[in-house]
């Protein structure tokens, strides 16, 4: 065989072999590629109201690959807002009735996932008495200023004797007080300023992570909600509707569902907020 040959035929094998070379770097690429998930950046939207409990949740949910945008805003509409504009992909901060009421209101298209997550009681607080038979007529009550939160608090002032509202009304107002035997003076208000407002006014009717949070022992309450009541207000995961934000909701709730997570809420609110799992 000649010289010119055995070249030739060394060419032809470096090149088929070089050709496999590439072939399985191209396939072991490939199949990392494939069995290496994309990390992504998960943005949920809340309220300061839970600022500490996303500190512990966002160390459980970044254990599973993705990362936790989490987005504290000032007021209960702008989460909502967000979510349904696309600036947020999931939220949790509200109950189902406020979520409906918001959606009817506003035109938004955003729905529940699972079930409720964890829950709080509505309760009356006062600086001024220690006891709800203390209160005099004409005495100043404030109330949260949003509709379901208002029906929470209005039910709770009747509950309380205090009030009695139009029967067979679903979500009644200050319009649908058929008796103030107190003449008591009802100020609405934004649910974030109603602690603040305990140095103004005889009383005021605040949920019980509110009360915690402004440095009030939510067993102090002077008055509270039927507990049947409470059960209807369980805090819930909200997303858009046909947004297929499913998978980001699913991981979002094992992270709040997480023992790390049940155990920072038995030792941080004292009793203000119960674990529903």
């Amino acid at each position: 065989m000649s010289i010119k040959k055995i070249l030739s035929l060394l060419l032809i094998v470096v090149f088929a072999l070089t050709l496999a070379g590439c072939g399985n770097q191209q396939k072991k690429a490939t199949e990392t590629s494939g069995n290496t998930p994309e990390k992504k950046t998960i943005t949920v939207g809340t309220s300061p109201t839970f600022k500490d409990i996303f500190a512990v949740v966002k160390e459980e949910f970044d254990k599973d690959g993705n990362t936790l945008n989490v987005k504290i805003f000032d007021d209960l509409v702008i989460p909502n807002t967000s979510l349904q504009e696309g600036s947020c992909d999931v939220n949790f901060y509200q109950h189902e009735p406020y979520l409906n009421q918001f959606n009817k209101n506003k035109g938004t298209t955003l729905v529940k996932y699972g079930d409720g997550v964890i829950k709080y009681f509505m309760g009356i607080y006062s600086k001024k008495i220690k006891n709800i038979n203390e209160l005099k007529d004409g005495a100043t009550v404030s109330i949260p200023n949003d509709p379901s939160n208002r029906v929470r608090a209005l039910k709770v002032l009747q509950t309380n004797g205090l009030i009695k509202l139009k029967e067979g009304v679903d979500n009644p107002t200050k319009l649908d007080i058929v008796e103030n035997k107190k003449k008591l003076n009802i100020v609405e208000m934004d649910v974030l300023k109603l602690v603040s407002s305990l140095d103004d006014v005889d009383c005021s009717t605040i949920n019980s992570i509110i009360a915690v949070q402004g440095n009030v022992d939510p067993k102090s309450a002077i008055g509270l909600e039927d507990n049947k009541e409470s059960d209807k207000y369980a805090i819930i995961i909200a997303v858009k509707k046909d947004q297929n934000n499913e998978k980001i909701a699913a991981q979002l709730e094992k992270a709040l569902k997480s023992e790390k997570v049940k155990v920072f809420l038995e030792e941080k609110y004292k009793g203000a907020i119960v674990p529903l799992f």
